[in-house]
């Protein structure tokens, strides 16, 4: 399962949260959990200057539209026991913004839509 990072971006990345389980930039972030910052990745896709949204389009068509500064600020758990998320699970990842209540991420995330003005 890959997400994929695109709009107003110069490059359109996707990841592949499953492989992360050996990157070492991965932190703890719950007794048997795994996560992983978002920042580099939004970042290596080079959002355009003026990008101000980001539209999370999930497996069932819902859209989530979070500002630029809230994803910058969030992190994917992609991993629990030390597997990476199935599709059951909400995988291929979990995305948690800094202040939010851990008991609803958004999950089953399939693209990532950078928008400009």
């Amino acid at each position: 399962m890959i997400i994929q990072i695109k709009g107003d971006t110069n490059f359109t990345i996707n990841i592949d949260p499953g492989v992360w389980i050996f990157d070492e930039r991965r932190f703890p972030i719950e007794p048997n959990s795994l996560g992983m910052a978002l920042r580099p990745f939004l970042l290596n896709a080079e959002p355009k200057e003026d990008v101000h949204t980001a539209l999370i389009h999930r497996r069932d068509g819902e859209k989530i539209s979070l500002s630029y500064e809230e994803i910058l600020d969030s992190y994917l758990c992609f991993a629990i026991d030390g597997k990476p998320l199935s599709e059951k699970q909400g995988g291929p990842a979990l995305l948690y913004l800094r202040n939010q209540d851990h008991d609803q991420p958004i999950d089953s995330i399939q693209t990532i839509e950078m928008i400009s003005s």
